[in-house]
């Protein structure tokens, strides 16, 4: 009798295990695994319809499985250029656009028995809560609602961490909308109050309503929540100097209350190689750091009400890309430290960028001279000196002689009347004489005869008319 009852329990054993799907948090039994089940999905999914599931699989793990499936599909079925125009967000029905969207609220769960569950996947990746994500069993059945974001929506602004437009649900309140939201973010001090903005259906009037967090009331489609808090202002604010400081690199600031001095100071001081009169403080012009605040719409500002000739427009265009890259605060280096001086109360912000340049001793010799390079810079010595100790003018030199500032790149013609006067990193520029041939010249007087010609018939004609 034993040898007979024993098969039989391990039999019954078998099909309890198999047939007994309960809700579980542990793991099925790898009998469990190699079971199949059929799972319906409906509603305004990807794709519907009835599809294989493994026992132990949960919701989210077969809706993710099925949906790669089907986009995968997708990318084979659909011709390249059109698949192109999907990439490119173009060109596409509206049937192929909403392919790769769905609702991952308000999802309903029908099970075989006739049970219901609302699962919400959205909660569910955000807080790992398995009652929105439960196992499946044969024969359930998932119906997904219509995702329109355009209408059927709240949204989330201010002191949260992620803000922006989220599906409703019916039966959401504020508490669901600030989970969704990954709730306050930590930044925020003092965040106790929210503000609704509810429009009418005609979406021409407003009610504003303002709660506690702790009243958690409830939400209508289309509400507007505003987590009120001021604005913190405790932001990376840092500068950048380079060059002969004794400590470069960044150095932390304020908002508006760090002057040049302390900025020095905090990076201590200068090296004794420091050339003070080419320092630079640099400032970027787009000082809102806001992407409406172009070179092409400053451009477009400066020349609206322009008075000025084609000529002058191109060097000022010059100018005011010089001017949009990079903006030098007007400062004398030399007396930052001095407690006498005002120059070190200079406010420095976010983003300058302060540069030293190391003592250059030098002056460079360019153009049409023999031995083009820098020279040791001699101490009241005139610009003649230097061309000279680049092998003098070559036999195309013009007669101008040009001397270019180290530190402002201004231009000085050199004359008999005007003493310059050369510093260390000067630059003296020979122009070249270009050649002229017969052709060049024949050309010129061509045109001056045309010219002439003209207007000698021009006064013929007027003489005669008087006459």
């Amino acid at each position: 009798m034993n040898f007979v009852l024993k098969p039989l329990f391990i039999t019954l054993f078998i099909v309890l295990t198999v047939m007994g799907q309960k809700e579980s948090s542990t793991l099925p039994s790898p009998l469990e695994s190699s079971m199949m089940i059929s799972v319906t999905v409906g509603g305004a999914f990807v794709v519907t319809g009835s599809f294989p599931a493994s026992i132990t699989e949960r919701v989210d793990q077969f809706i993710t499985r099925i949906y790669a499936q089907a986009v995968q599909s997708f990318n084979k079925d659909v011709p390249q250029k059109r698949r192109e125009a999907f990439f490119g967000g173009v060109n596409l029905s509206d049937e192929e656009m909403n392919l790769f969207e769905f609702s991952q609220r308000g999802i309903t769960l029908i099970r075989s028995n006739g049970e219901k569950f609302i699962i919400d996947l959205a909660k569910f990746r955000l807080n790992g809560d398995f009652t929105n994500n439960p196992y499946l069993k044969n024969d359930d059945v998932i119906i997904f609602p219509v995702l329109q974001l355009e209408k059927n929506f709240f949204s989330i602004e201010g002191a949260v961490n992620q803000p922006g437009l989220y599906q409703y649900v019916s039966g959401d309140r504020l508490s669901d909308a600030l989970e969704l939201a990954m709730g306050i973010n930590p930044a925020y001090e003092n965040v106790s109050e929210v503000s609704i903005s509810r429009l009418s259906y005609d979406g021409e009037n407003e009610e504003i309503f303002k709660f506690k967090i702790t009243d958690n009331p409830p939400l209508n489609v289309g509400d507007r929540i505003m987590v009120l808090s001021e604005e913190t202002e405790r932001k990376d604010f840092k500068v950048y100097l380079m060059g002969e400081v004794n400590k470069p690199g960044y150095v932390f600031i304020t908002k508006n209350n760090t002057t040049l001095k302390d900025v020095i100071k905090r990076a201590g001081g200068f090296k004794s190689g420091a050339d003070l009169s080419r320092a630079e403080l640099i400032r970027g012009v787009n000082v809102f750091k806001n992407i409406l605040f172009t070179e092409e719409f400053e451009n477009m500002m400066m020349m609206r009400m322009a008075n000025i000739t084609d000529e002058d427009s191109l060097s000022f265009t010059i100018d005011n890309k010089l001017r949009f890259a990079r903006g030098n605060g007007i400062i004398d280096f030399h007396s930052i430290l001095d407690e006498n001086s005002n120059e070190g109360n200079f406010i420095v912000k976010d983003g300058d960028v302060i540069f030293i340049p190391e003592r250059l001793n030098l002056v460079y010799v360019f153009g049409q001279v023999k031995k083009p390079g820098y020279i040791d810079y001699m101490q009241g010595e005139p610009y003649s000196y230097y061309i000279d100790k680049a092998d003098a003018k070559g036999e195309m030199a013009k007669d101008e002689i040009y001397v270019i500032k180290g530190q402002s790149r201004t231009w000085l013609e050199v004359t008999e009347k005007q003493k310059i006067d050369i510093e260390p990193g000067d630059y003296i520029w020979i122009p070249k004489e270009i050649p002229r041939t017969f052709d060049y010249y024949m050309d010129r007087i061509t045109m001056v005869s045309s010219v002439v010609g003209t207007l000698a018939t021009l006064i013929l004609i007027i003489l005669q008319v008087a006459k």
